[in-house]
């Protein structure tokens, strides 16, 4: 169960979004067509490489480890007790009413799992926004210095525009990812957390 997982190209597109947004002129003015490159950006990959980011999805798993670790747990109790009332109730080894209490048991423990997943996840994202909107404000302000720098005025997202078909080929030469994720590392170093000693 990854209840934690996020799509960090998400929180990237809506920082770019807005970026692009803020750049747009304003009516009524005459539509000045900039010189410069074209470039892509796979944004999918920040959330492997973008160091920031990933200290902050292990403080958000570290924090949120027991409670996913207990609704595991209840997921594995679900998971043995319907598999002991399929195999006692197939041998003839549990009395109808036995059957009928396990079957009792299972639900209360089905229904207290979707409650306790369902805060989880509500909980999690709550604290993800919250850990993630500074994160996505800081890309979105180096997005446009990056740019600006490298005579960039057009930046696609990679991976979502060829996933919904509106970029059919690009030259590799033009994917700035590598790039923009070491100079975003190098300008905003994360630190990084002690490993925790196992028991």
């Amino acid at each position: 169960m990854k209840l934690l997982k996020v799509t960090f190209a998400t929180i990237a597109l809506l920082g770019l979004a807005s970026l692009a947004a803020a750049q747009t002129p304003a009516a009524g003015a005459p539509p000045a067509l900039p010189k410069g490159k074209v470039a892509v950006i796979n944004t999918g990959q920040f959330q492997e490489q973008v160091l920031e980011f990933k200290a902050k999805m292990e403080e958000l798993n570290r924090q949120f480890e027991p409670r996913v670790k207990d609704v595991r747990g209840l997921a594995d109790r679900i998971t043995a007790q319907e598999n002991t009332i399929k195999t006692q109730n197939q041998s003839g080894a549990l009395s109808a009413a036995r059957v009928a209490e396990m079957t009792e048991q299972l639900e209360a423990m089905k229904k207290e799992y979707q409650r306790k997943a369902e805060d989880l996840e509500a909980d999690a994202g709550r604290a993800k926004d919250r850990a993630f909107q500074p994160l996505s404000e800081k890309l979105v302000k180096f997005a446009q210095e990056y740019t600006a720098k490298r005579g960039i005025v057009h930046l696609i997202d990679l991976g979502n525009s060829l996933q919904s078909g509106v970029l059919l080929w690009y030259d590799p030469r033009a994917d700035v990812t590598q790039d923009f994720i070491n100079e975003y590392n190098k300008a905003h170093p994360a630190a990084v957390a002690p490993a925790t000693p196992k028991p």
